[in-house]
């Protein structure tokens, strides 16, 4: 299980952007760098296209995620996490968060009107602590 997310300011802060930018629709993106042991190492934060564009909800682009997974791969790194926004509420996931969690082992970043958290699925909830590299 993955316990922490390091990660560069560069990419929180374009997260941060994206937050603003789209709001109130939720945007999202990949999270792409390597796994050590517990720790998620991000290079790099690649918006995808939220097709839902809803204030509530996000899916991927299928295409544009596919592309993002077989170019990481490519390099030689993998899609650690996921990111969205919650651009007028928390950053907890909601329940369809929770639900959609419990089928996908990455990291979830979610960056609400209240800053930024992660969490992964194991048995339940867990928080993964963001350390800015």
């Amino acid at each position: 299980m993955i316990k922490e997310l390091r990660i560069p300011r560069t990419e929180l802060d374009l997260i941060q952007a994206e937050l603003q930018a789209n709001k109130p629709y939720e945007a999202c993106g990949v999270l792409i760098g390597t796994i050590d042991g517990m720790i998620a190492h991000v290079e790099k934060a690649l918006s995808i296209r939220n097709v839902k564009r809803t204030h509530r909800s996000f899916e991927l682009d299928p295409k544009e995620h596919y592309n993002a997974w077989n170019e990481a791969e490519k390099n030689g790194k993998e899609i650690v996490g996921v990111y969205h926004t919650h651009p007028v509420s928390s950053a907890v996931p909601s329940l369809w968060d929770r639900e959609t969690m419990q089928n996908d082992t990455s990291v979830w970043l979610i960056a609400g009107a209240d800053g930024m958290r992660a969490y992964v699925w194991e048995n339940g909830l867990k928080t993964v602590k963001i350390i800015e590299v």
